[in-house]
């Protein structure tokens, strides 16, 4: 009776090793110097109509793109359940709490569409995206050329789940907005960023691999 068998095993040389490990700086390099600009896709369509708000914008950048938004565009806001301080709060959605907050920077009520989402546990920007195009079709406005108004590294993400949600050939465009918190262009620089980074580019290939549920 045999209890142990010769077995042949394959192991890296020096060579291989140093091949490796240069392979892997290569590879940290290219995600340090390129995640932020992959992730921040900028992508808008010139002649858009509709200009389509993710909810959670910080005050900061949403301050900043009130005042860029041309007179007469209807604005959709767009997210799901407010999820902390909602007792607090007259408004229960990220979509409704936006809306408040661009009424209070001077834009026209009548000009603005809260898209609420449904309280899901996860695909939460793509049941946003399915809210606002309900929100549009309810409207008869659907077809209409739309641009996504998204922040930094969220952007590739929000772009390519509208799109499955609205269509391939629909016009919408997406604008990633920049931090004014801290420079994502140095997103390793900073405890916040890095984790901000990170979890996108996570978020993305988990989206590219679950993303066969929507179609």
């Amino acid at each position: 009776m045999k209890l142990f068998i010769k077995k042949e095993v394959w192991r890296p040389t020096w060579q291989g090793y140093i091949a490796f490990f240069l392979l892997a700086g290569v590879l940290c390099c290219g995600i340090l110097l390129y995640a932020y600009s992959f992730l921040a896709q900028n992508h808008p369509q010139t002649e858009a109509e509709i200009v389509i708000i993710e909810g959670w914008l910080p005050d900061a950048e949403l301050q900043s793109l009130a005042g860029q938004i041309p007179s007469g565009k209807l604005i959709v806001t767009t997210g799901g359940p407010v999820t902390f301080g909602g007792s607090l709060l007259k408004e229960k959605t990220y979509a409704e709490v936006t809306a408040a907050r661009l009424h209070l920077l001077g834009l026209t009520p009548e000009k603005i569409l809260c898209a609420s989402a449904l309280d899901v546990r996860c695909d939460r920007t793509y049941a946003s995206a399915m809210a606002a195009r309900a929100a549009l079709m309810q409207r008869g406005l659907f077809g209409k050329p739309c641009n996504i108004y998204s922040m930094g590294a969220h952007g590739r993400r929000s772009f390519y789940l509208y799109k499955m949600a609205f269509g391939a050939d629909y016009p919408i465009g997406i604008v990633s907005l920049e931090s004014q918190a801290y420079d994502l262009r140095h997103w390793w620089r900073s405890s916040l960023a890095f984790k901000q980074v990170f979890g996108e580019l996570t978020s993305w290939i988990y989206t590219l691999f679950s993303s066969c549920k929507y179609v």
